[in-house]
Parts: structure tokens; C-alpha cells; sequence
């Protein structure tokens, strides 16, 4: 090799060594990403909390439309609704396709089963359909779902609803039946809450069939629900 094209050679190595040295090969490479120091941290939203309701076609909202009264006060608190309210059900009643959709529906006692997760709220309200059995009976089927939501869900807040009945007067054995299921509530720590009677005598807000409410009705008694509740969550 001629010593002019040795010195090339040599004097090449020297001056890519130096780029190297220099970071001159980093120039290819992704840069990293450095967020400036203001930069806003993304937060995930808390889960909203969860509120189970158990209940009878009032709760399950037949009638409605698709206007629920436990959706709408759902909505008004800003929680995770879950209505596991079936038609025809009470504290000793069971229901069937007929009323409640499915094969078989079971008491109030038999739908706490279905509650999935841990619920912040359980409203229970209903027992129209049990009006007619025994007081003493549905006395003790409602004193023991109690106690078991109570055992079951010890941080909940439980609440109970005063049954509700249509625009007709109330039946006679409601004041004593209404009672009974006010002692279990009571006897077992639960939030016992009446909200009167706000379909009686309102044939406006009843639906076609003469027993649900219709839209406007599930309004009315989401807003009775909300007048009694509020007081008890600000607490």
C-alpha cells in the first residue's frame, strides 16, 4: 500500500474514533420523553359507590316506561345502581314468569344471594304483596333478612322504606302490618324511612293496568325517597 493511502486510512480512524467519542452515533437513537415539571398527573376516577335495592315491581319499575325510581335516585347521589327488585315478591312472597319475569322469584330474604360486591347502600322497600298473610310471619321474615343484611354487609348503610301502596286507600291491615316491619328494621339497626303515601289518591300518576305507577308516579316517589334519605346521608 502506498504510504500516502496508509496515512488516509489511519487519519479516517482518528476522526471516526473522536465522532464516537463525541455521541455522534447516539444521533440515531429515540430520545426519552422528559415531562416538564408542571406537567398535570392523569387521575383515575374513583369508583362510584354501590347501592343494591331489593324490592317488589315498584322497585323493579313496572309500569314505568323504563323510569325507575331507584335509577333516578341513583343518578341524583351518583351511584352504581343495582335493582334487583322483582315483581310479585314481598318479605314471604314468591313470584313467577307471570309477575316477575323468570321461572321463580324468591322472597326478599332469597334475593340478598344475588348482592354482588360490597355494597356503600341496601334499600330494601316493599310489602304490598304480603298484606293478607299473618303480621307476626312477615314480622319474622323481615326481622331475619335484617338481621342477615346486617351480619352480611356490617359498614353499609342499610335503609328501609315504608310499603307503598297505589291511589286507593291503604288496606285496614296496613297501619299494624306497617309497624311490624318498622320494629324488625328498628330491633336490627337499620335506617327505617317513611316517605307517606305518594300515590294516593293521584290516578294521574298510576299507569294503565291500575296497580304501578307510570313515569311520572316513579318521579313522584323518587323524589318522596330522596325528601326522607337526604336527611340521613348528610349525617
Amino acid at each position: 500500500m502506498p504510504l500516502w493511502a496508509l496515512t488516509l486510512v489511519i487519519v479516517a480512524g482518528v476522526v471516526i474514533a473522536a465522532f464516537l467519542s463525541s455521541g455522534g452515533a447516539s444521533r440515531g437513537r429515540i430520545p426519552q420523553y422528559t415531562p416538564p415539571a408542571d406537567a398535570a398527573v392523569p387521575t383515575i376516577p374513583a369508583p362510584m359507590p354501590l347501592a343494591v335495592f331489593i324490592g317488589d315491581s315498584y322497585t323493579q319499575g313496572a309500569g314505568g316506561g323504563g323510569v325507575r325510581w331507584p335509577t333516578l335516585v341513583g343518578e341524583a347521589h351518583g351511584w352504581d345502581v343495582d335493582n334487583l327488585g322483582l315483581g310479585g315478591t314481598g318479605y314471604i312472597r314468591t313470584s313467577d314468569a307471570n309477575s316477575c319475569g323468570r321461572a321463580y322469584c324468591g322472597s326478599y330474604g332469597q334475593t340478598i344471594e344475588e348482592i354482588i360486591g360490597s355494597p356503600t347502600y341496601i334499600v330494601v322497600s316493599g310489602g304490598r304483596n304480603d298484606v293478607g298473610l299473618p303480621t307476626a310471619d312477615v314480622a319474622a321474615a323481615a326481622d331475619a333478612l335484617f338481621g342477615e343484611l346486617r351480619e352480611r354487609y356490617p359498614n353499609a348503610m342499610i335503609f328501609v322504606m315504608a310499603p307503598w301502596f297505589d291511589d286507593d286507600p291503604p288496606p285496614p291491615s296496613a297501619g299494624e302490618f306497617t309497624q311490624a316491619i318498622q320494629a324488625a328494621a328498628l330491633e336490627n339497626q337499620l335506617i327505617y324511612l317513611d316517605s307517606g303515601q305518594p300515590l294516593f289518591g293521584r290516578p294521574d300518576l298510576i299507569s294503565e293496568d291500575g296497580v304501578h305507577p307510570n313515569a311520572a308516579g316513579y318521579q313522584a316517589l323518587a323524589a318522596a325517597v330522596t325528601g326522607v334519605l337526604d336527611p340521613q346521608l348528610a349525617h
